[in-house]
């Protein structure tokens, strides 16, 4: 069904508010024999008889969700996530699966307009003002495009830095240090993507790297074999360093896997695909830690777990982590077994 744009509540100030007011008359109309859509936050049970659309059937209540492009699956403003009743939503339209994909949508996030429900169903709605809108709207220009958030439960995370870059970037001139960070980017970013992983970010002098992302299989040993890639990537470029500028150049290396939160996020003109989560802290942190321990590469107890046929360690270390309550046990890595 079109819905016309006039059907979209304004948003105001108290946009996220109590229904209260109706509940007499929504109480009147309930049957405890027939199902029932119950949105959040709005704390709202609509009774239903019949198979009936998610958007017709909020706004009927009264709902205020939004539906920016009047439910044509142009926008994605009236998307819901289902908390419980998946089984009783109808399939994806074309419409739907396309921006699904655009977007990135999991499976328990639907667009409303486009989704019919015949059975008892609970969902939150996620467009709740007008800075929601404004962010989920693909009409026009300058909106997000892009992952809109899920949780991935193995993800590999490599953290790579050049050690002493502070004293080089101090004793070389500005175009050198930018060349020289760029030629080592270049061809580290080359080895990551060649063993199945994305470079996430370059944070100054490092590199933050994901393997897994895509459920791909052995993400634990691919990010391995990635930083030792790394790492003859490093030596190439001292040997370069000392015969162009007499300086030395050397990088650690830091992998941990964990879960993640993968997503959009950013300002709408520089927003990106990132991931956040406490391995990605660790792995940070136990890529600094190879200053302390002497190494050049480290890795979790997790990644060694998965990687210990394949893998030749050497030294462990317990580590007290800045950051960090209690301890984290972290394995040098010198190469793969042949």
């Amino acid at each position: 069904m079109v819905h016309q744009v006039s059907q979209f509540i304004s948003v105001q100030p108290d946009f996220v508010r109590s229904m209260s007011g109706n509940t007499g008359a929504r109480n009147a109309r309930y049957n405890p024999l027939m199902p029932e859509a119950s949105i959040w936050p709005d704390e709202v049970d609509i009774p239903f008889a019949n198979a009936t659309n998610l958007l017709d059937l909020a706004t009927s209540a009264d709902v205020p969700i939004a539906h920016l492009c009047g439910g044509r699956a142009r926008c994605s403003t009236c998307r819901v996530r289902i908390v419980e009743g998946q089984a009783a939503l109808s399939h994806r339209t074309p419409e739907e699966a396309a921006m699904a994909t655009k977007l990135g949508f999991p499976d328990d996030v639907r667009l409303a307009c486009q989704t019919e429900v015949v059975d008892s169903v609970r969902l939150w709605r996620l467009v709740l003002d007008k800075i929601d809108v404004e962010m989920a709207s693909q009409l026009g220009g300058g909106h997000y495009v892009g992952p809109v958030g899920r949780e991935i439960e193995e993800v590999a995370v490599m953290f790579t830095d050049v050690a002493g870059f502070t004293a080089m970037s101090e004793a070389l001139p500005p175009y050198d240090v930018v060349h020289i960070l760029n030629r080592f980017f270049a061809r580290a970013s080359e080895a990551v993507e060649n063993h199945g992983g994305r470079v996430d970010n370059y944070m100054g002098d490092g590199v933050l790297c994901v393997f897994g992302i895509d459920q791909e299989a052995d993400s634990a040993l691919s990010s391995v074999r990635a930083g030792i890639a790394v790492l003859d990537v490093a030596r190439d470029m001292n040997e370069y360093m000392n015969m162009i500028y007499g300086h030395e150049f050397k990088v650690r290396v830091g992998i941990g896997l964990g879960e993640v939160i993968f997503g959009l996020m950013g300002g709408e003109t520089s927003a990106r695909e990132t991931v956040i989560g406490d391995v990605v802290n660790v792995a940070s942190r136990i890529e600094a830690a190879n200053k302390e321990t002497g190494t050049d590469m480290l890795v979790t107890d997790r990644i060694r777990a998965r990687t210990l046929q394949s893998v030749h360690f050497g030294r462990e270390f317990d580590l007290d982590l800045r950051g960090k309550s209690g301890r984290i046990v972290a394995h040098e890595v010198l190469g793969i077994i042949d």
